[in-house]
C-alpha cells in the first residue's frame, strides 16, 4: 500500500507517490465536500488511487495510505 502526499500548488492539487518517484496533477476527487474528502483520486495520465474518507477537506500537504484503483 503506497503512501501518497497530496499538496497544493496554486489552485491545483498535486499527488506524489514516493515509491514510484511520480508526481501528477489531481484531475478529480470522488468526494470533495465540506463534510467528506477522499475516495477515488484520479491523476493526470490515467492513474487512480483510493484513499480513505477524511472528515472534511484536510490541510495540505497531507500524507495518506492509498490503494491502486482502475486505470481510466
Amino acid at each position: 500500500m503506497p503512501i501518497v502526499i497530496i499538496r497544493e500548488r496554486g489552485p491545483d492539487l498535486w499527488c506524489y507517490i514516493a515509491k514510484q518517484d511520480l508526481e501528477a496533477k489531481v484531475i478529480a476527487i470522488e468526494h470533495d465536500t465540506p463534510d467528506n474528502w477522499g475516495g477515488a483520486i484520479s491523476l493526470e495520465g490515467g492513474r487512480q488511487y483510493i484513499v480513505s474518507l477524511q472528515p472534511g477537506r484536510p490541510t495540505f500537504p497531507i500524507s495518506l495510505r492509498a490503494t491502486r484503483g482502475a486505470l481510466l
